[in-house]
């Protein structure tokens, strides 16, 4: 058997610094003109990167031209990893927040490929619409905490519930009054659906929304409560584990019999 063999941390500081240059060589040998248009560095730091590449058995040169060796390409492909990992830990940086402590556990994996819309971008409206886009190509819909999720949702699936869209809902009761209060119409109509069944529960910790394909999870801004983000995969290990932690909540939420006013007010007594 191997030992394990401790990796020389001067090595690793090297690797650090010089992973421009490192992922510039990857795409192919280059001169040092090249290196120094490419990475946008002088003459004299081209040369202090490369002899010290060159010193680590990372980088050789051969008719004028700079390449990895063959340790280089494999520290190269391990730089790239590296990078795209901290790429994807950085756009999960809320979902870790939200996830923390939440059972089941979050298997995190499943969202390395997630897609990640926020209001960072300059469009505050970004989560809402990538919700809408999901929500055209589904025929049925789990969801708790909808406000995190899509705050005006009734407008965007009012009609397809009335056309069969098969949707439960767990809402905190103060949401589900906020609803009933700016869309009694719709509300009415909604009644006497049969494609809506409503639960209220007190304490949800994100908006999660289970589509046929994909799962997402929103999330508010710890200050303002409004959307931030809206997070969604359609991998299998995540829709397994939003199924599982969907029907937790579910289980544990307060039926709602009609979906009006009083039927809240009567379901929120039924607790005391």
């Amino acid at each position: 058997m191997f030992e394990d063999i401790p990796v020389d941390s001067d090595l690793l500081i090297e690797v650090v610094n010089r992973s421009p240059m490192i992922a510039a060589l990857r795409e192919g040998a280059k001169d040092r003109r090249e290196l120094e248009q490419s990475l946008g560095i002088s003459k004299s730091t081209a040369h202090r990167n490369t002899s010290s590449l060159a010193e680590r058995g990372l980088v050789e040169r051969r008719d004028g031209e700079y390449s990895l060796t063959e340790l280089g390409e494999a520290v190269a492909e391990v730089v790239a990893r590296f990078e795209e990992d901290m790429r994807t830990t950085v756009r999960l940086a809320p979902l870790f927040e939200a996830v923390s402590g939440i059972q089941p556990p979050c298997p995190i994996d499943a969202f390395s490929d997630a897609t990640v819309t926020t209001v960072d971008r300059g469009d505050p409206f970004g989560p809402l619409a990538r919700f809408v886009s999901l929500v055209q190509g589904t025929e049925s819909l789990r969801m708790f905490d909808s406000y995190a999720i899509a705050p005006t949702y009734m407008d965007e699936i009012h009609g397809r519930i009335l056309d069969g869209l098969e949707t439960k809902v767990v809402e905190r009761p103060d949401v589900a009054a906020d609803v009933m209060e700016n869309y009694p119409k719709k509300c009415v109509e909604l009644c006497a659906s049969e494609f809506l069944t409503m639960r209220i529960h007190d304490n949800l910790p994100f908006g999660l929304i289970i589509f046929d394909s994909h799962i997402g999870i929103g999330l508010r801004d710890p200050d303002t409560g409004a959307p931030r983000a809206f997070i969604d995969t359609d991998e299998p290990e995540g829709r397994a584990w939003a199924k599982t932690l969907f029907e937790l909540y579910w289980t544990n939420a307060i039926q709602l019999p009609r979906f009006n006013p009083k039927s809240l007010k009567e379901a929120l007594e039924s607790r005391s």
